[in-house]
């Protein structure tokens, strides 16, 4: 005789048993299928890359243009996503589309022009004022005791100004309302001739490129200076001195290139030091060739460096930030004197008054055009998009 209570126990657990193996299944499918999603997607997503590192472009469509009005002697630079304009006569930011954001009236013979972050700094040469702005517009001003003959600006606004008076030289830090943060005096007997200096991003480190006379003889010095609470315990806030490495160097150029990474740029080498407090060095790199000029972003440093070769008059080296050189682009010749560079998206850019050249990390050519029009300011956008300034207009172009 069946027994009724246990066919219907042993019926449960098995269709319990069967109703786990579906749910299984069911995330079993589901997870497949994400998996197979994310393969799909990572294919293709390599794929455009690959498409787009071998990409050529030949032409470029205008997606957009503006007229400008023509200054005498105007001078562009890019801002972020917006464009500075400035003459004896005033300072503008403008947008992508030649849209004012704000501006600011003066008279001023020779402008000097700084920018770090949000923040541009503007001064007479020979003056005693320097103005400061934001992506807002005006915030300040700084005036001198002496003539000004160079600023920098950090991220947040404090301003360096660099002043020269009866042989001696005077470097002193403000805030944006005009307030003196700290400053020192050197002079070419003794203590030093300062002729190029950074500010970190923060505000809070200065490096310093001077000349001075060690025994008979000139030397180029770079020191270091720490303006937060560990500069406190070191004598005028100097917190590093390099001499040696720099013996048979001048160091017409020091900079920045990210918060905590300076590239003191010499006649014939790159030395790179780490400071997020106190400087160390991390790569010294001989060049045996002339360098005609360098650019530099947060990631990369670049040279234009003199080449002799069939064809070639000029050589891309390319280095990282902890002085790797990037070995593909770096192979790159061409015979063409480009006036200015910059890095945008993986690439680097080259022009002049009339030509303009892409070159990928990998060493290829993405773009050489040469416009019909001359050149003010190329900027990057984004992708494929740059902008374009002629003397007499704006545009936002797309390569094609």
């Amino acid at each position: 005789m069946i027994n009724i209570k246990k066919y219907l126990q042993e019926r449960e657990k098995k269709e319990d048993h069967s109703f786990e193996k579906k749910i299984w299944f069911h995330r079993g499918k589901k997870l497949a299928l994400v998996i197979a999603v994310m393969v799909a997607a990572a294919g293709v997503f390599g794929a455009y890359q690959y498409y787009r590192k071998h990409l050529i472009y030949t032409g470029y469509d205008v997606m957009s243009v503006t007229e400008l009005t023509e200054i005498i002697n105007g001078e562009y630079k890019a801002y972020g996503d917006y464009i500075l304009r400035y003459s004896m006569d005033g300072i503008s930011c403008m947008d992508k589309n030649g849209t004012l954001i704000w501006g600011q009236a003066y008279e001023i013979k020779n402008p000097i022009v700084d920018v770090c972050g949000n923040y541009v700094a503007l001064a007479a040469q020979r003056g005693n004022e320097v103005y400061i702005f934001n992506r807002s517009g005006y915030q300040g001003e700084v005036k001198t005791q002496y003539p000004i003959s160079n600023i920098r600006v950090a991220g947040q606004g404090v301003v360096a100004v660099m002043m020269e008076d009866s042989g001696n030289n005077y470097i002193k830090l403000f805030d944006t309302q005009g307030e003196e943060l700290v400053g020192n005096k050197t002079s070419l007997e003794g203590e030093g001739y300062p002729f190029a200096y950074s500010l970190s991003e923060d505000g809070k480190k200065m490096a310093v490129s001077s000349l001075d006379i060690i025994g008979n003889s000139l030397a180029n010095v770079v020191e270091f200076y720490n303006f937060s609470d560990v500069g406190q315990d070191y004598v005028e806030r100097l917190v590093g001195t390099y001499q040696e490495e720099f013996t048979d160097s001048l160091v017409p150029m020091i900079e920045f290139i990210n918060n905590d990474t300076v590239c003191a740029f010499a006649d014939n080498q790159l030395v790179l030091f780490r400071m997020k407090e106190i400087p160390e060095i991390i790569a010294a790199i001989p060049i045996e060739e002339k360098i005609h000029s360098v650019f530099y972003n947060h990631s990369y440093i670049g040279l234009i460096i003199a080449h002799e070769g069939e064809g070639a008059l000029f050589k891309l080296q390319v280095y990282t930030a902890d002085g790797k050189l990037v070995s593909g682009i770096s192979e790159k010749t061409f015979a063409e004197r480009y006036t200015h560079a910059f890095f945008a998206d993986q690439s680097v850019v080259l022009y002049n008054e009339y030509s303009c050249e892409i070159i990928n990390m990998n060493g290829v050519e993405k773009f050489h055009y040469t416009f019909d029009k001359n050149i003010v300011l190329f900027k990057y956008i984004v992708e494929s998009r740059y902008t374009l300034i002629t003397p007499s207009s704006i545009s936002e172009i797309r390569l094609k």
